[in-house]
């Protein structure tokens, strides 16, 4: 470790006048500061003075990063074999000269360059201090199973663990009976990974982000204290959801977030408490009906959200079942908000005009649109002799981002203007790729009520 280490005959930069200010701040916020970096880079600080080499030895935040040790001239000089050697020799001697009995956070980023025990040792080494929270990120050419240290430390609050792909294999007896977030990334899951779910009796917040499935046949997600679930993956591995269901049963679950490829099936259950809902599929060639049909079930099973938010191939394939009486959209009475990706065309319009039909207390509209096709010219968004409720006396504010200042866009707005009876804002956010024109302001600013009812805000990116 010594020979890893320069000494600097400059002063610090902190020292003004004989006075060192940091040095007289007190423990905790010493350690607030210093959590921002990698250990190795704290014990330099060690050299100091000796109220320093106490500061780094009594740390309760530990970040240890392979990416990120030594210095530039010394990883250049040895190969990636004899740095790991030497960022081994690291952790285990800061883990024992280290006296603080109680870690806010450890966190260790490795690749694949350390076997299983150099591994558990060191999660031993944090859970046996009281670590609350662990964030983990290694490779294994072996399955990684959560061993006894992990599931019985009772401190522990937060687990975040990215494997690289590994498969995650469960230990034979449960505990985590403290841990609240569980954030799995690029984890290989197996069949009995859903009891991990079911069994951590505390469990608020579930994160499985570009997840693959295996051979999983069934993801159950179910328990009574998750309060937000979401599953994202923007990887291609499409084809193991396709190969798998998906279930959730989450009473008490306050927001569900998917945007990953389509799976096998999506089966919400008992969604009582829902509020927040996003529905995003990746990789689908075509919206067939199947999409329409899965989506439509979705979104009939949290009937209670106030946010709804939808891409395109769920609208697309929404529109090839919404045509059948039998499969129209239940009514969304809590429903306040509705963000949707869209093409302005008469497929896509349809049935955004169906889902406001079936939201009576909709106050915000938030379109995303995509490539437009335009509509017959004798086809109309709405009949005029049809009241739609939203429009009448609650949609208060529309924004349109992605906007090129194309003819069925501007007939959008118009329409917009027309029929909103109690809107208050119109936000119209323009496409990346677009001439932005003063032309179009002009144009929308003589639409009626666009200067005297609703304020009218062109952007040239949404800030938000």
């Amino acid at each position: 470790m010594k020979d890893m280490m320069e000494k600097s005959s400059k002063k610090p930069d902190f020292l003004g006048e004989g006075i060192d200010r940091i040095s007289n701040l007190p423990d905790d916020i010493l350690h607030n500061i210093l959590s921002y970096l990698y250990m190795f880079d704290v014990v330099k600080l060690s050299m100091l003075s000796k109220r320093w080499n106490y500061i780094w030895k009594t740390m309760p935040y530990l970040n240890f990063d392979i990416n990120h040790f030594g210095f530039e001239r010394i990883r250049r000089r040895h190969s990636h074999w004899v740095m790991a050697e030497k960022f081994k020799e690291c952790i285990d001697w800061v883990l024992i000269s280290q006296s603080a009995n109680n870690l806010v956070c450890f966190k260790l980023c490795c690749g694949g360059m350390f076997d299983e025990g150099d591994i558990y040792r060191w999660i031993r080494g944090a859970t046996t201090r009281n670590v609350q929270e662990l964030v983990l990120s290694f490779r294994l050419a072996e399955p990684f199973e959560l061993s006894c240290c992990f599931v019985t430390c009772e401190s522990l609050r937060v687990l975040r663990l990215t494997l690289h792909g590994s498969i995650l294999k469960l230990p034979n007896h449960f505990g985590f009976n403290q841990l609240k977030l569980l954030h799995l990334v690029e984890v290989e899951l197996s069949n009995e990974t859903s009891c991990l779910f079911s069994e951590c009796p505390v469990l608020q917040k579930l994160i499985l982000r570009n997840c693959s499935f295996g051979t999983t046949t069934m993801l159950d997600i179910a328990s009574k204290s998750l309060v937000y679930v979401a599953v994202r993956n923007y990887v291609n591995n499409g084809k193991s959801y396709s190969e798998c269901n998906i279930k959730i049963s989450c009473p008490n679950l306050k927001v569900l977030k998917y945007r990953a490829p389509k799976a096998k099936d999506i089966i919400l259950e008992n969604l009582f408490s829902i509020e927040v809902v996003q529905i995003y599929f990746f990789d689908l060639g075509d919206a067939t009906e199947e999409v329409g049909m899965l989506v439509h079930t979705m979104i009939k099973n949290v009937r209670s959200t106030s946010a709804l938010k939808l891409c395109i191939y769920s609208i697309l394939g929404l529109h090839k079942v919404l045509r059948e009486v039998r499969n129209s959209p239940v009514t969304f009475y809590r429903l306040k908000s509705l963000n949707l990706t869209v093409r302005i065309d008469e497929v896509c319009m349809r049935v955004m005009m169906l889902l406001l039909k079936c939201s009576p207390n909709l106050e915000v509209l938030d379109l995303f649109s995509v490539e437009n096709y335009g509509w017959d010219e004798n086809w109309m968004l709405h009949d005029p002799n049809e009241t739609i409720v939203c429009l009448e006396s609650h949609l208060k504010s529309i924004k349109l981002n992605d906007f090129k200042h194309e003819e069925n866009e501007m007939e959008l707005l118009r329409f917009s203007l027309k029929n909103a009876r109690v809107l208050e804002k119109l936000t119209i956010v323009w496409d990346g790729c677009a001439d932005i024109s003063e032309e179009a302001s002009e144009e929308v600013s003589m639409f009626p009520r666009a200067s005297s009812d609703v304020v009218v805000k062109f952007l040239d990116f949404d800030p938000n």
